[in-house]
């Protein structure tokens, strides 16, 4: 294939894979399952070194799926640290894990806990999903469609119809391999939404259960007490 035509194709890519990428990122902000991307956004400001991003100021860790640790490297940062993330996720729930038995006061870090995935929060995220999506596909869309009629001229010039078939489906395999990238993302966040809402739902199950078998508890201890009350009688 000759080099123009690579070049014109490597650049149609580099426009899908910026659709895609973006995509990637927010879903990520989606917040379901806990990802260190979600905090990319997040600026300290700091009066005397100024704005600062996540990574300048603290290490990020995941103990469990649903929860980031964040350590920061200076202990007075912590505070325009929760702020900071506060107000790009004020759903996340926020807790400061301090030093036990008078540790060294540096130990102190911040735990993130992902929201509950409830019936109404996972319809809007469900939502949103989509919204993103159509979003993303509809430019992607659009660009394949662009640079196929800009092809079509590219390769009026060629001397002979393997050549303008190989560019042809050299452009639709890059194109193919974006489309089901943007797919196959869509699918891993709605299965991971679908996850956290069973999870929330075998939650509540356990807690109804426990309660009934307090409840249950309960009656049978107050049945033996009036049975033994009875027997004294």
């Amino acid at each position: 294939m000759r080099i123009a035509i690579k070049s014109f194709i490597h650049e149609m890519e580099g426009r899908l894979n910026g659709y895609v990428t973006l995509l990637i990122y927010r879903y990520a902000n989606l917040c379901v399952k806990a990802q260190p991307m979600a905090l990319l956004s997040a600026e300290i400001i700091d009066d005397e070194v100024g704005v600062m991003k996540i990574e300048h100021v603290a290490g990020v860790t995941m103990p469990d799926e649903y929860h980031l640790r964040l350590v920061p490297f200076d202990s007075r940062i912590i505070f325009p640290l929760c702020k900071a993330i506060k107000k790009e996720h004020p759903e996340f729930k926020q807790e400061l894990v301090m030093p036990e038995d008078g540790a060294d006061d540096e130990q102190r870090h911040l735990i993130l806990t992902m929201p509950v995935v409830n019936k109404d929060r996972r319809d809007a995220l469900l939502e949103a999903v989509d919204t993103l999506y159509d979003g993303c596909k509809a430019k992607m869309d659009k660009t394949c469609a662009d640079y196929r009629l800009k092809l079509e001229k590219k390769i009026v010039v060629l001397p002979t119809d393997d050549e303008r078939n190989e560019a042809k489906d050299a452009l639709e395999a890059k194109i193919k391999t974006y489309q089901d990238m943007a797919d196959l993302n869509k699918t891993e966040k709605v299965k991971e939404i679908e996850e956290a809402y069973q999870r929330y739902l075998d939650e509540q199950t356990s807690k109804r259960n426990k309660a009934d078998e307090a409840a249950a508890a309960r009656g049978e201890h107050a049945g033996r007490q009036m049975r033994v009350g009875a027997t004294e009688e």
